[in-house]
């Protein structure tokens, strides 16, 4: 989700840089197809505690994907989450505002907070890197997969982040299907959400696994490679919410599809 909006807005002309702050499992660079051993972000927080990053320097560690799309590049390594400090985090992201013009950051699912270390400045923290992610955000995009599993995970996740300092979220429900949710996937994920988690907005991204498939296979975005997927479309929606310079192209594209159709 993170790419494919990174990449939707970048090919809007909006220059943007995609962050990859999860801690538990990295993949954007494989998404990408770029090379693992990119500096990134631990590059960056390296430099940021020797006190000697700057936006010149940033913007070197994070490379072109795509044109108008930089990327710096998460960890090689889960076991390597101690290099990514609080501090550190908080820092790259001051400067990734001055690099671009939209910086999307993906981070990992884990939200818990070890409160005794929470007032060490300098010890690690294992969620360090997501929780200070949520607390720099002007935006917050919380994503849960469309079946039981996914929505429970989802509505805990919805109350876990209610109380931490962060913007509201926009909520979106991933792989939509009646084969998962039942014959009115929409309606019964819109029933479940709204009684357990108190959510009146949810948007829905349809099941594209074909889509999804090619663009993991060839390590391309999936804007490149399917940009008429009707999941790029609902994410083209999402991503002219976030940014408002970013045009909502889904409704010309159901239009574009239709006149085919009758053609």
């Amino acid at each position: 989700m993170a790419v494919t909006l990174a990449a939707r807005l970048a090919g809007s002309g909006i220059r943007t840089l995609l962050v990859d702050l999860d801690t538990w499992g990295a993949s954007v660079a494989q998404l990408l197809g770029m090379v693992d051993e990119a500096p990134g972000v631990a590059a960056a927080a390296r430099a940021s505690e020797q006190g000697t990053l700057d936006v010149p320097g940033l913007a070197r560690l994070a490379p072109e994907a795509l044109p108008g799309l930089r990327v710096l590049t998460g960890l090689p390594r889960a076991d390597r989450w101690p290099e990514l400090r609080a501090a550190a985090v908080e820092d790259v992201l001051r400067l990734a505002r001055g690099v671009v013009d939209h910086v999307v950051v993906d981070t990992g699912f884990a939200l818990e907070d070890d409160e005794e270390l929470s007032y060490d400045t300098v010890a690690p923290r294992r969620n360090a890197a997501t929780l200070t992610a949520l607390e720099a955000a002007d935006r917050l995009v919380v994503v849960g997969a469309a079946d039981p599993v996914g929505l429970q995970r989802l509505v805990r996740g919805v109350q876990d982040v209610a109380v931490l300092p962060c913007p509201r979220p926009l909520v979106l429900v991933n792989k939509v299907r009646a084969s998962a949710a039942g014959p009115r996937p929409e309606r019964t994920i819109r029933e479940v959400l709204g009684r357990f988690a108190g959510l009146e907005e949810v948007r829905m991204l349809p099941w594209a696994p074909d889509d999804c498939d090619e663009a993991v296979l060839t390590g391309r975005a999936l804007t490149e490679v399917r940009p008429r997927s009707p999941l790029v479309a609902a994410l083209g929606a999402v991503a002219s919410v976030l940014d408002e310079r970013c045009p909502d192209t889904s409704g010309a594209d159901r239009q574009g599809r239709r006149r085919r159709v009758r053609v």
